[in-house]
């Protein structure tokens, strides 16, 4: 099982620790404020009130025995900073930090960050995906030139085969295509079915949906041609 710790139980801090508990992952969670640390106590393994600039404080609940370490303090930068250097200097190795700008990514890696993300800026460029209009439900980004969608088929692919798409032409790698359980179909209430790397003569059906990888611009291009033409 692997061990996180998140420090700092704002609205990301505590969603991602609720949710890596949910996910079967041993978590404990730090912040300052006591109203916090009541509000996730029932949600986490472990839910304790302290300072994260105390080096001793951290030690005593086994921060350096974690796996990683999420610093997810907010607007205290200062406090992001001392804490991530105390993170470092008890030997995590993965420490991943909340900033607000470049210059505060380019401090916390000096001073140990692994990883330095912009919260706001990764769930504008997620946002913007589903709101142009081309049916994407959702965008992870994996590099600044390829990501990965999931993608509503057009009304009219309802019957036809995989192999009618020509997604190799398109040099796209369909990874799976998910099946809600709204869209029925016999799934029996047992909430969305994944077919994983399905064969070239899976028959699609109305609501489906294709997770597909590949470059930016072949996916903006093949999701806007194709929920056009309805080809």
């Amino acid at each position: 099982m692997k061990r996180f710790l998140v420090i700092g139980l704002g609205r990301f801090g505590m969603s991602l620790a609720e949710t890596l508990f949910s996910e079967g992952a041993e978590v404990i969670a730090v912040d300052s404020k006591l109203d916090r640390i009541d509000e996730v106590k029932e949600k986490v393994s472990l839910a304790v009130q302290l300072e994260s600039t105390d080096p001793d404080a951290l030690k005593s609940i086994g921060a350096d025995r974690v796996d990683v370490a999420v610093v997810a303090i907010g607007e205290n930068f200062e406090a992001s900073v001392v804490t991530t250097a105390i993170l470092k200097e008890l030997g995590l190795k993965e420490i991943i930090v909340r900033a607000y700008t470049e210059r505060e990514r380019k401090i916390l890696q000096l001073v140990g960050a692994s990883r330095v993300i912009f919260v706001e800026d990764e769930t504008g460029r997620r946002m913007a995906k589903t709101f142009c209009g081309n049916d994407i439900l959702d965008f992870v980004e994996l590099s600044s030139t390829h990501s990965i969608v999931q993608w509503e088929i057009p009304e009219s692919w309802a019957g036809k085969s995989l192999n009618d798409l020509g997604l190799p032409e398109w040099n796209l790698i369909l990874l799976a295509v998910k099946r809600p359980a709204s869209a029925g179909f016999g799934w029996r209430g047992e909430g969305d079915r994944l077919e994983f790397h399905p064969s070239d003569d899976y028959r699609l059906v109305k609501m489906d949906i294709l997770v597909l990888a590949g470059k930016n611009n072949e996916l903006t291009r093949f999701t806007e041609q194709k929920k056009g033409s309805g080809r």
